[in-house]
């Protein structure tokens, strides 16, 4: 036993050499693993592909909407954040900016990176190092072996010493754990670069054929996969120093001879590569210098691959596979960018936005058009193969939400950027691409403004869809919110604001085509990389009830997938909207209601996107969409002490009270402010005003402080108050108080009268009274209520008349509710009579018979005599139908805040410097019809945090089956969101068979 022992040392001897290169090339040589040790590589790839086999077939057999899926889904959907006790105090002590706490990733992806960990660390340490030849299941040893890179000459080469390699088992030995070691980190790199791939073909796990994810999600697998790498490289190289110091030659250590082995110099090479590159990939590093970091890393990443396999031939091929992804993916990705901006094949001309218009106004169809279509289009026998779905049948003028995206009429000619200046320091792109180019709702692009920077791009979602039925560029308009923050974005905000101050439209060294100019905002050279992102594997067609939730910007991502859902159930095909093929009447459609929750820090940030969000109210009804918009940002004003009895919440001290104070009878009518401020009464049980009295909360839903900024603002954003928008702010806030005033007296008004009219029906069915007073007169008979209408939820929707859009004039209605199921009861006609989506509390009482205010009809002077069908029309069309001789109804002409373009200066938002002597020429350019939308959707703000687990519980009480959620905003938002959905999800339920157990979050948060 001891001579076989002997015999078979875990470092063998080299044979002796006089010559120092050949005796370290010899060294090196028989202390390498042998081919068949190279199977614990094979066996990696195996389980991952397993992995991967098995995420594929959940996937596609759809088994995540079933119990197993409820189960997996309720555990790993959660995410934590981690915030230290007191931080946000000193932080404000300190002035310093707020910040969002830190946040883990969720279970599922915690569960996969600790997944890929252990199989790398089983494959890496399990089982002896160094496998004898002949004693393996399988080899690559036919294959030729290759012994030199072809960039050094050298006199020895290693296949001249192979003989010498030890032809048993070794267990354990530091050069065997460092071989080893070094092997698996080889193995790794091929699925790091594929982590980090954005693009299909080349990006495997973004394609449809397996799990459609993108680098969004697996960003997170990407960085630990590359730690995992250099921690297994740390450890090769640490290992193979200590065989190196133990073993000696003619009083010397072996380190010393190395050096002279030019594989060796690679080997250090690659190192020192490696580490400045996870040095650079630290997060301060990265989020404060994105181009150096962006710029270094297309650098030392493909040095390090190439310097790794020239370290070690006999397995550099797993250094080829991962360089040949990258090289490949960014070819790729290249010469589809070259289409799409139209630097080579046709290019495309945007039509004038005046004769866009005029062809709209030629083609309106007749009143009473339907909007939606039972069942798909009709398409014609052949289709024009060069431009696949913008000329099928119908035409467009026939079709729902046709310009949906844009916030105004102007299409920006191809390959120029369309730039304005909003609210709250945002800047809002509209991009048409040269290329014809397609997306999925909720995607992102990598966006790069020439003018100011022309070598790096940056991530951004777009707000808008791609309709492929839409014969005009306005129906490929990308269009993105961005706030400035710092970097790049703070530069893109200065660019506009200078333009703006040396009154340009354009650069004129950007060769703007001769086309039409907008008459707000500037013309900027643009080019787009993509689309990108994971959100093109959700099919939201199968799902009864969709529920989304912004934060702050994040609306991009909620604009996105509302447009697309609201035209899918106007009767769009979702297959030409960038979706999955399905709609209203199709065979497998269920989505028949979508709730849209934006938490916004200012009213003025409406702005960003309310002409979209009117859109989409007048395309569907209120039953089929409730838009709930919570300001954050806004502390209720004093009120009178009205009442005997207090308010149930309190929002700020007590006036001081006189000794002696005038006499108040209980039986006055209230004054107009306690009607118009009772939207911030805190009656509605949607809405959390405690916040109100600290802006911190020192345990919050997530386990730590909470400030109400983690729920709107990302990190770096600016909420330093400017001149400009403080009264923009005030104005939105007044507008849509009133107009929730407005709806509110006339739901009352139609639910006393339907009172009053079945009264009266008793009283006609029951024969004279014999009370001697008679209750009601009725000198002529009341012409019914028709009860199927709708609920008036909405002051006003009529045409916009200034824009010619399709979407403008939807014909008649299908019937809002068609369920009969039993437990609906409560969300009854007549319950949605008292109280409207945004509502607080309805009037009732003795206020009947008070005048009611005039309501907008929203018909501008001189628009054509077309009407859209709305609640609010018809009730201005049923007056006699108001309680009492008094009652009026009669339309308000214009917004408010229409006026608000003359009077004031947008000036405040332009930084200092250069522009401040023409300050005075910035305003906060807002037309007239802009100005109108926003104050529409303003009825749908209100102030407050929302009580967002009621919402959801209220949703999957009413919802008919599956239901998904879409989450973009701030992490602390993201995280609360996952709690809330965990746990409404119900796995028993859906064993039983009740679907409305199984939710589906879909959520966007990357970070490069």
């Amino acid at each position: 036993m001891a001579s076989t022992a002997s015999s078979r040392p875990a470092n063998p001897t080299s044979p002796s050499y006089s010559d120092d290169l050949e005796f370290v090339t010899a060294y090196l040589t028989v202390h390498a693993l042998s081919d068949a040790s190279h199977v614990y590589a094979y066996l990696l790839w195996i389980a991952l592909g397993t992995l991967l086999l098995f995420w594929s077939t959940f996937h596609h057999l759809h088994l995540r909407g079933g119990y197993l899926g409820a189960l997996w889904s309720k555990w790993a959907l959660r995410r934590r954040t981690w915030r230290k006790k007191h931080s946000l105090a000193v932080a404000k002590a300190k002035g310093q900016p707020h910040r969002q706490p830190y946040s883990f990733p969720s279970n599922a992806q915690i569960f996969t990176v600790c997944l890929v960990a252990i199989c790398t660390l089983v494959v890496s340490f399990v089982g002896p190092d160094n496998l004898a030849p002949g004693s393996y299941l399988w080899t690559l040893s036919k294959y030729p072996y290759a012994t030199t890179s072809g960039f050094a000459k050298r006199e020895y080469t290693m296949d001249q010493f192979m003989q010498f390699q030890p032809q048993y088992t070794i267990p354990k030995a530091w050069w065997t754990m460092g071989d080893r070691t070094g092997m698996i980190a080889f193995a790794l790199f091929p699925l790091c670069v594929l982590f980090a791939l954005k693009s299909p073909p080349f990006a495997i796990l973004s394609m449809s054929l397996t799990v459609q994810v993108f680098c969004d999600k697996l960003m997170l697998l990407h960085k630990w996969t590359a730690l995992l790498i250099y921690l297994l490289t740390v450890l090769h190289v640490a290992f193979w120093s200590v065989q190196l110091f133990i073993d000696h030659r003619n009083g010397k250590i072996a380190y010393f001879y190395a050096w002279q082995y030019e594989k060796f110099l690679f080997a250090w090479i690659a190192f020192g590569c490696m580490t400045l590159v996870f040095l650079l990939s630290i997060g301060p590093f990265r989020k404060r210098h994105y181009e150096a970091f962006w710029f270094l890393h297309i650098l030392f990443v493909p040095l390090t691959i190439v310097m790794a396999a020239l370290h070690h031939p006999p397995v550099w091929w797993w250094c080829w596979a991962a360089l040949a992804l990258w090289v490949g993916e960014r070819t790729w990705r290249f010469t589809w960018w070259l289409y799409t901006n139209g630097f080579v094949g046709a290019k495309s001309a945007a039509p004038s936005s005046k004769l866009r218009k005029a062809q709209s106004r030629d083609k309106d169809p007749a009143p009473g058009q339907p909007p939606k279509v039972e069942g798909g289009y009709p398409y014609p026998p052949t289709l024009p193969s060069s431009a696949p779905g913008l000329d099928q049948y119908p035409p467009i003028v026939q079709l729902p939400g046709v310009g949906l995206s844009l916030p105004t009429d102007y299409v920006p000619p191809p390959g120029f950027a369309h730039a304005e200046l909003l609210p709250g320091r945002t800047v809002r792109l509209r991009i048409v691409t040269p290329g014809y180019l397609t997306w999925a709702p909720g995607q992102h692009f990598l966006i790069s403004v020439l003018a100011v920077t022309r070598f790096t791009t940056h991530p951004f979602t777009t707000a808008s869809i791609c309709d492929e039925q839409n014969q005009y560029d306005d129906g490929r308009v990308l269009v993105f919110i961005i706030r400035a923050k710092n970097g790049w974005t703070k530069d893109l905000w200065d660019t506009i604001a200078m333009m703006h101050a040396r009154g340009q439209q354009c650069l004129r060294e950007e060769h703007v085509p001769r086309c039409e100019m907008p008459e707000r905002g500037v013309l900027l050279r643009a080019c787009v990389d993509g689309p990108f992102g994971s959100s093109a594997r959700a099919s939201w067609g199968e799902y009864s009830s969709v529920v989304i939730v912004a934060g702050g910007s994040g609306v991009s991502y909620a604009l996105s997938i509302l447009q697309y859902i609201c035209l899918c159930m106007a009767g769009r095909d979702g297959r030409f909207l960038g979706g999955r093929k399905g709609g209203y009447g199709q065979p497998g459609y269920k989505t028949s209601r979508v709730r849209f929750l934006w938490l916004v820090r200012e009213f003025g940030h409406i702005q960003w996107c309310a002409p979209t969000l009117r859109r989409c109210l007048d395309m569907i009804s209120p039953s089929e969409l409730q838009i709930d918009i919570f300001v954050t940002n806004v502390k209720p004003v004093p009120q009178p002490n009205l009442a005997t009895t207090p308010s149930r919440i309190s929002f700020a001290p007590l006036p001081h009270k006189q000794e002696l104070e005038p006499p108040r009878p209980e039986f006055a009518r209230p004054k107009s402010i306690s009607s118009l401020s009772s939207d911030e009464s805190g009656e509605d049980s949607d809405v959390d005003l405690s916040y109100y009295t600290g802006f911190v909360q020192d345990e919050g839903e997530l386990g730590h402080e909470e400030h109400v900024l983690d729920l709107t603002n990302f990190e770096g954003d600016n909420d330093a108050a400017m001149p400009g928008e403080a009264q923009f702010n005030l104005s939105i806030k007044n507008e849509g108080r009133s107009r929730r005033f407005l709806s509110r007296r006339a739901s009352t008004a139609l639910q006393a009268k339907e009172q009053l009219t079945q009264r009266a029906s008793q009283l006609d069915f029951e024969g004279p009274s014999h009370s001697s007073v008679q209750l009601v007169r009725k000198p002529h008979p009341i012409p019914p209520i028709d009860t199927s209408l709708p609920p008036p939820v909405r002051v006003s929707v009529g045409s916009p008349g200034s824009r010619a859009s399709s979407s403008s004039d939807l014909g008649t209605r299908r019937p809002e509710s068609q369920s009969t199921d039993g437990r609906h009861d409560s969300y009854s006609s007549q319950t949605s009579l008292l109280k409207t989506p945004t509502s607080a509390a309805p009037l009732v009482g003795g206020s009947m018979q008070t005048q009611l205010p005039p309501i907008q009809t929203r018909n501008p002077p001189g628009a054509p005599g077309r009407k859209r069908f709305s609640h609010l029309s018809t009730l201005s069309e049923r007056t006699d139908l108001l309680p009492t001789p008094t009652t009026s109804v009669t339309p308000r002409s214009t917004s408010r805040l229409s006026q608000w373009t003359d009077t004031d200066s947008f000036a405040a938002l332009v930084p200092r410097g250069e522009v401040e002597n023409v300050r005075e020429q910035l305003r906060l350019n807002l037309d007239e019809q802009e100005a109108e939308d926003v104050g529409i959707v303003a009825e749908h703000a209100r102030p407050g945090k929302p009580k967002l687990e009621r919402i959801l519980a209220d949703e999957v009480e009413r919802a008919k089956g599956a239901i998904a959620v879409a989450c973009c905003g701030p992490t602390s938002l993201d995280a609360m969101i996952r709690k809330i959905v965990a746990a409404q999800i119900d796995p028993q339920k859906v064993k039983r068979g009740d679907m409305r157990g199984s939710i589906a979050l879909f959520s966007e948060e990357f970070s490069y």
